[in-house]
């Protein structure tokens, strides 16, 4: 299931709260497997089928206009909110099918809504979208005389390839096998980058462009380095921006100038500070870094050939890599057979019926709700881990995230106080 969309699901094991009337919790589940938990009201029935959309969605205002009650739910902009109520974390909101159906009516008859049906939208109706900052409005240099910079994009098809979103590892837990070769790592909080050495087009002379038109075969291509934020190359971009200070083109130039092969690209991840500043990337998420100083963390590498075909460096390889370039990679908590590293930590085998709900249960319990020891709060207060991402191993690409519930209520917070996200204006 890919991310950012509302799904279809049930909840189950309603339980009541303590010192409350009005409210229950109650489990999210899909397909056999615990999602997150949410607080509804006290009517609410067991195995009750739900719409649910995760504090990562914004609900479209046509939506609302028409179903002015779930604004209450709400932050600003229509962002669903992760919130704590009487000690019980709710992560999202949860919408009966039937109240749900309701809504809609006609165009909803003929949609399949069943369980782990996903969407944005139905009937042509916009429903929800990932919940983005709002941009604010800051002053830029423009140069000599107010000149907006200009740049012309050296990219070529199919030679650069942006990172893709994680998914979401309980919403995918059936691509897990018990022979499933996997690792899993530490998730930090920084931002995305990516550097890499591909094919560009290459600017020509006068004689070379002069040749050109007159039909001659002119070789307009070479490798060079290309350094990009999760969404945008920097290279392209004019030389003008949203941001005092490229961090993605210094981090790649700093780490990886003249390491990288041809066709070679490193993506990962920056945390602590913009360099020679006391502004966070992401805010009192240090990671042990003094003020003024950022740390990488490598989590994949490519090879693209000339044809554009990418081949995925394993983890081991990947790992070799990184110490061939001196940098560092992201921190390795397990590597190898999954029932292998299940078993060599609890003891306990995974029977055939639910050992993916029991490995689930078994990684929450053992990597989530940390805290962070190199990363404290102006109060002295540890900030929460963020979570952990789990790979498995193959001949592309497949990670999946899990993160911790304390860091999702901080997140929310973060959201609520309007914080900069350097990953998402990135």
């Amino acid at each position: 299931m890919t991310n950012n969309t509302a799904f279809v699901a049930f909840l189950r094991n309603i339980q009541k709260i303590e010192n409350a009337d009005r409210i229950v919790s109650a489990d999210v589940v899909l397909n056999g497997i615990k999602q997150t938990q949410v607080v509804v009201g006290v009517d609410t029935q067991e195995n009750t089928k739900i719409v649910y959309f995760d504090s990562n969605l914004a609900l479209s205002d046509v939506f609302i206009q028409d179903y002015p009650e779930l604004a209450t739910y709400l932050a600003k902009g229509n962002r669903v909110r992760t919130i704590k109520l009487k000690g019980i974390i709710s992560n999202g909101l949860a919408v009966e099918i039937g109240k749900f159906k309701k809504y809609f009516g006609k165009d909803v008859i003929n949609v399949d809504m069943s369980e782990g049906f996903s969407f944005t939208e139905l009937g042509g109706t916009a429903i929800c979208k990932k919940w983005l900052p709002p941009v604010k409005m800051q002053s830029v240099s423009q140069g000599k005389k107010g000149r907006k910079g200009k740049t012309i994009s050296r990219m070529i098809p199919g030679q650069f390839h942006f990172h893709m979103d994680t998914a979401h590892l309980l919403r995918n837990i059936h691509r897990l096998n018990k022979d499933s070769i996997i690792s899993i790592s530490r998730k930090i909080h920084g931002t995305s980058a990516i550097a890499s050495n591909c094919l560009v087009k290459r600017p020509l002379n006068l004689m070379e462009k002069l040749a050109k038109i007159l039909g001659v075969t002119i070789d307009d291509a070479a490798y060079d380095y290309i350094y990009s934020s999760r969404s945008v190359v920097k290279n392209d971009a004019p030389t003008t921006g949203f941001y005092k200070q490229d961090i993605w083109t210094k981090a790649g130039e700093d780490n990886f100038k003249g390491k990288l092969h041809q066709g070679e690209t490193v993506y990962y991840e920056i945390v602590g500070y913009l360099p020679g500043t006391s502004s966070f990337i992401q805010k009192n998420y240090a990671y042990g870094c003094s003020e003024g100083e950022y740390k990488i963390a490598v989590y994949r590498i490519t090879k693209t050939g000339l044809d554009g075909d990418v081949t995925e460096y394993s983890w081991s390889a990947m790992k070799e890599r990184c110490r061939e370039m001196n940098v560092p990679m992201v921190e390795e908590y397990e590597y190898g057979n999954l029932w292998a590293i299940y078993n060599n930590r609890t003891g306990w085998t995974l029977n055939e019926d639910d050992w993916r709900e029991k490995f689930v249960e078994w990684l929450k319990s053992f990597y989530l709700e940390k805290d962070c020891a190199d990363s404290i709060d102006s109060k002295g207060k540890k900030m929460p881990d963020e979570g952990i991402v789990l790979r498995i191993e193959g001949l592309g690409i497949e990670v999946y995230k899990l993160k911790s519930e304390k860091f999702l209520l901080k997140e929310n917070q973060m959201k609520d106080e309007e914080v900069e996200d350097i990953e998402e204006k990135g």
